[in-house]
């Protein structure tokens, strides 16, 4: 195994033990600027990495390219480094009418739609969160007031879903997903190859039952509509780097209950 891993250009001690991953922009920016004493090493095109401190508790977040392969790689290479625990903040579009453009969904377990789950592990072992990171998370939310809804996700290789696709995709999966979504089917896959715990955090930026496009915020379609995401985004960073924090917290206290 190489010291200097390929894509993130990073070696050991440059990753915390939790890591929160995204492919948006604007969600590893809104974080890094709620670090502290923040170290940055881009990697690859499309790949960067940046830890840094919160209440004196030291945390990395990671940006990569659209896709599940790319989740994949990124992945494969924290757990090298020594992560253990992995939050996907990113974004999703709705199915249903009721997800509201902003609203906050916690993916419990996600449709192997893609090709990376899959190849993976068979598709008969489903794709789900660590269900007691996924309530810590809700808990922290509560906490603050966000209110977020659980459920399943249908994850599938395209950003962009053609009309034939989503048809079919809404009529085999639309009584039980609440969003779609590129990454979370891979998360809970390689995570669960590699004994990583992961949940997967969306905030809906589209929705089909609306018209609504997915990319449509980055574009400056609507201000409005950026305006919706943006704002729930920057909402949730504070929250949910508190909960990271105090999952650190908690796995030392377990550790040195170990020790005793």
């Amino acid at each position: 195994m190489p010291r200097l891993q390929p894509f993130t250009r990073a070696e050991k001690g440059d990753v915390s033990t939790h890591v929160i991953i995204t492919s948006v922009w604007e969600i590893y920016e809104s974080i890094i600027s709620r670090l502290h004493d923040v170290v940055e090493h881009p990697g690859q095109p499309g790949f960067r990495l940046a830890s840094g401190n919160v209440h004196e508790i030291k945390l990395s977040v990671a940006l990569r390219p659209v896709g599940p392969s790319a989740l994949a790689i990124l992945v494969e290479e924290l757990a090298r480094l020594g992560a253990r625990v992995v939050f996907n903040f990113d974004t999703a579009m709705g199915l249903t009418p009721s997800m509201e453009i902003g609203q906050v969904l916690l993916a419990s377990a996600a449709v192997k739609s893609d090709g990376v789950s899959r190849n993976y592990m068979p598709v008969e072992i489903p794709a789900i969160a660590d269900f007691n990171l996924l309530r810590h998370v809700q808990q922290t939310l509560d906490i603050h007031n966000i209110s977020a809804q659980t459920g399943v996700v249908w994850s599938i290789d395209t950003y962009y879903i053609n009309d034939q696709v989503l048809e079919r995709g809404l009529r085999l999966y639309g009584r039980y997903a609440l969003a779609a979504d590129m990454d979370t089917a891979a998360l809970y896959t390689v995570s669960m190859s590699r004994k990583l715990h992961s949940v997967s955090i969306l905030v809906i930026e589209a929705n089909a039952a609306k018209g609504i496009e997915r990319g449509a915020f980055l574009t400056g379609f609507s201000e409005e509509l950026r305006r919706k995401v943006i704002e729930n985004i920057n909402r949730l960073s504070r929250p949910i780097l508190e909960a990271v924090a105090l999952h650190v917290e908690k796995d030392r206290a377990r550790v040195t209950q170990s020790m005793l």
